[in-house]
């Protein structure tokens, strides 16, 4: 007899605790926030302009865009900060400092911040770029020169 009740008891902790892991994981996978329509980098004159939509956005607080170049020392710097307005509308955003970085590769990565203040990487996105103020400066250089 009592070795049967000792197996109850064990067959409910183990029922118990797969129970909770089926929780656990189905929270996990339930709160992934964000799912991207798009993420578009597209040059215009010396500016780049960034833009996004999501198809989903739970608990989402802000968007956080960052830039990397080699003028970062290689490291993401905030460049833009959005609160979440919803999917209906996409986020805009124009980087007219693209020109100072010098880089000949830009690297953006897109973050959100949740409600709970935990952040997530959505996507980084990398662009070749040569600056068309060096290419300026080069040229009017070179045209002293001749």
């Amino acid at each position: 007899m009592h070795s049967n009740a000792h197996n109850k008891t064990h067959f409910l902790r183990a029922f118990t605790l797969i129970a909770a892991a089926f929780v656990f994981c189905g929270t996990m996978f339930l709160s992934s926030g964000v799912r991207l329509n798009f993420f578009k980098i597209q040059p215009e004159g010396r500016d780049f302009v960034v833009t996004w939509r999501a198809d989903v956005e739970e608990d989402v607080r802000e968007y956080e865009l960052l830039r990397k170049t080699t003028m970062s020392n290689d490291q993401f710097v905030q460049v833009y900060i959005s609160r979440s307005h919803g999917t209906s509308k996409e986020y805009v955003f124009r980087d007219t400092q693209v020109y100072k970085s010098g880089s000949e590769q830009l690297d953006y990565r897109l973050q959100v911040i949740y409600a709970d203040g935990t952040r997530e990487v959505v996507t980084t996105r990398s662009i070749n770029y040569t600056s068309t103020a060096i290419r300026r400066t080069w040229g009017s250089l070179k045209a002293l020169f001749q």
